[in-house]
């Protein structure tokens, strides 16, 4: 039985370590590799294997007759020694004659954008969308892959990469640092953590983290996030607070903004108008001749696919209590309900950016006269910090800190406490906010469950990381499968244990009807390719996120093709009969429109409606900004409005609406009257944010490499 690997370990290196897994001295025992000695860059090793491989396929179609009896792929295994000493002198000779690609050695990926000197690449770009679509499944199921993976989507993702990389390049630049007393002091204004804090003032760590723990957060992950946030208010903090308006100005945003408009409108649809339709087949012939296009099939094909899926290779793995046990043993610290904590005490003698060589040397001087002092007589620690400490939130409890985990502190400062022994004192620590004295008062080891509390999430934990191993391999030898043998799924179905898929009917563009599979943008160009529609080969193989990956091929292509009017003569008589009833519609619309621009007040059959931008009533925002945009002094006026679907709208603008409704008392009128203007100001803090970000990117020679779709 093979020992399991720590956690993490699992990746070992696909199916091209398991055909030179002699020469890079792995073990496989059933179907799982162990590695022993492995430290050749992968990428290379990956490469020189793919190159054999090859040789090898070619080598095994002129002497067939060793295979009989067993595949290509067991013939290689079972005689690997030997086809290595005949062959790799080969792969050798090639290089020294051919070169070698550098792409190779570096695999470099492909820049999409720059910050400053910061470069995002496309596996960054992809790696964010895949965590993106991800959680947008998991927000919303009905999400498709057409939706989520769209040209359009994706390039919004890039954007907000390199938004992302600004503000992380000013915060790092300028020095927008966040100390943990502003830390501190923010989180226990959140009424959720305030709650945590006892009597004397301290907050309950343990419930702190279950706290956290139960909204799926680490503590690390929530304060890191939470100092990025702080961070980002000191970086648009001016900009926004610039965005400063009088009442004037405020008055007149809103008014512009919240107007509302009394209209007399009455509309004039195509349904009304339908049974006035004259059809003949004349006219449907005429309609069906101008309007070919509508009634086109698009290109469809009808194809075959496999789908390597990881959720299906956890469902057949079989576990024991001995591996489960060993990988208890290996991992058990992953698994603590607590964290070890240290009990710590510390004298700060504080520095900032703005200080000079002589100046930080004299607070250095400083500190070390007092660890001298503490040298001498540990017990005079707390009058020290008292006296000398520059941290105000623990000066007054002699630099007592309480207990901690790993982490919560600055990495330097971490690093000294969990190294010290108890009751020891430290050397002079340096850190971004100074020195530090620190004393280490008392320990709390981790918590851990038993092996047999934790019995169910350990297989769990474990079936996902053999799985994702098995995955890794599979997903390599799929690849290679399906590129080596183009004109057939078989051999990788037969060689993974997956089932061949059919789908009819697919188009360029996903439908409902099309499979999950294949929705995505990536697979369906490849299957559009005149490689895979007209030399019938396998599309390389697309990961299309969810830990799926998917290869396929063309059965058969079903150009594109007008369809004969006697097959879309329904449709055609539908669309006919929508176009004619709204000529009809608009004729009799605009006949009304003149007689209510001869005379306003003769506005029979109408109704009553009050719009404004915050209730359009159905009308476009272009209909709506041609209403409110009259002028005072021009109302009352008529107008007549196309609608999307047909509908002609005459509307009589009367007059401007009061702000508030008449029975609005004056109490409720000032609230609102405040929400509005605070709205407004938002609106214009948030666009002085973007501008200063649009400046930011000005200086920081920001490029974005990828086209906009």
């Amino acid at each position: 039985m093979d020992t399991f690997c720590k956690q993490g370990d699992w990746g070992v290196h696909a199916s091209a370590a398991t055909r030179l897994c002699t020469a890079l001295h792995c073990r496989i025992l059933k179907n799982r590799i162990t590695c022993a000695a492995f430290t050749a860059p992968q990428s290379v090793t990956t490469k020189v294997a793919q190159a054999l491989y090859g040789i090898v396929s070619r080598f095994s179609r002129h002497y067939s007759f060793y295979l009989k009896q067993a595949s290509m792929f067991d013939f290689i295994r079972k005689h690997l020694k030997v086809v290595m000493i005949a062959f790799f002198p080969l792969v050798i000779f090639a290089f020294v004659f051919v070169g070698m690609d550098p792409s190779m050695l570096t695999q470099r990926s492909p820049v999409v954008a720059k910050v400053g000197s910061k470069e995002i690449t496309q596996n960054d770009w992809d790696a964010r969308h895949r965590s993106y679509a991800d959680d947008a499944r998991i927000a919303n199921p009905q999400l498709t892959s057409a939706m989520l993976d769209s040209p359009q989507q994706r390039y919004v993702v890039l954007e907000g990469l390199v938004r992302d990389a600004v503000f992380n390049s000013v915060i790092r630049d300028r020095h927008y640092l966040i100390s943990n007393n502003q830390l501190a002091r923010d989180l226990v204004k959140q009424p959720e953590i305030a709650a945590l804090r006892g009597a004397d003032g301290r907050l309950d760590m343990e419930g702190y983290r279950d706290l956290l723990r139960q909204n799926g957060l680490t503590s690390e992950g929530y304060e890191a996030n939470v100092r990025y946030q702080l961070a980002m208010q000191q970086v648009l903090g001016i900009p926004q607070s610039t965005a400063v308006t009088t009442p004037e100005q405020a008055s007149a945003a809103v008014n512009a903004l919240f107007q509302s408009r009394d209209l007399q409108v009455k509309r004039f649809t195509p349904d009304a108008y339908a049974a006035k339709v004259t059809v003949t087949d004349d006219a449907l012939q005429a309609f069906y001749s101008a309007n070919q296009s509508r009634f086109q099939r698009p290109e469809q094909l009808d194809v075959e696919y496999v789908v390597l899926d990881l959720q299906h290779l956890m469902d057949k793995i079989k576990l024991n209590e001995e591996e489960l046990r060993s990988y208890y043993d290996n991992n058990k610290g992953s698994y603590a309900t607590t964290q070890e904590q240290r009990h710590a005490r510390h004298i700060l003698f504080a520095t900032d950016a703005s200080m000079s060589n002589e100046q930080r040397n004299a607070v250095r001087a400083k500190a070390d006269a007092a660890l001298a002092q503490l040298r001498e007589d540990s017990s005079r620690f707390e009058s020290i910090a008292k006296a000398e400490s520059d941290d105000p939130g623990s000066k007054d409890s002699g630099g007592d800190l309480g207990f901690f985990s790993r982490g919560a502190m600055v990495a330097d400062f971490d690093n000294a406490v969990f190294n010290l022994k108890k009751d020891q004192i430290s050397d002079v620590v340096p850190t971004e906010y100074g020195y530090h004295i620190i004393q280490l008062l008392d320990t709390k080891p981790a918590t851990i469950p038993s092996y047999e509390e934790l019995h169910e999430r350990l297989a769990k934990d474990v079936k996902t990381n053999m799985a994702r191993s098995q995955f890794v391999e599979q997903a390599d030898l799929l690849r290679n499968l399906s590129h080596e043998q183009r004109d057939s799924l078989q051999p990788v179905a037969d060689e993974l244990g997956l089932s061949i898929q059919t789908a009819k009917g697919i188009s360029r563009e996903s439908s409902a009807d099309t499979p999950e599979a294949l929705k995505n943008p990536a697979v369906l160009e490849a299957l559009f390719n005149n490689r895979a529609t007209q030399d019938k080969e396998n599309i390389e193989a697309v990961d299309i996120g969810n830990n799926q990956i998917v290869t396929a091929r063309v059965v058969q292509q079903h150009p594109a093709q007008v369809l004969p009017l006697e097959q879309v003569r329904e449709e055609v008589k539908t669309l006919y009969v929508a176009q004619e009833s709204a000529k009809l519609a608009q004729q009799a619309g605009e006949e009304a429109l003149k007689a209510w621009q001869a005379d306003l007040q003769n506005t029979s059959d109408s109704e009553a409606l009050v719009v404004s931008r915050q209730q359009p009533q159905g009308l476009t925002a272009g209909d709506i900004d041609a209403i409110l945009t009259l002028p005072a002094d021009k109302l009352p006026q008529a107008l007549g409005f196309e609608q999307a679907d047909g509908t002609y709208l005459v509307a009589n603008i009367r007059s401007i609406a009061p702000l508030f409704a008449e029975d609005v008392d004056e109490q409720q009128r000032t609230l609102l009257s405040n929400a509005y203007t605070a709205q407004v100001s938002q609106m214009l803090a948030a666009a002085e944010a973007e501008t200063y970000y649009e400046v930011l990117k000005q200086e920081l020679k920001v490029q974005i490499r990828a086209p906009r779709p």
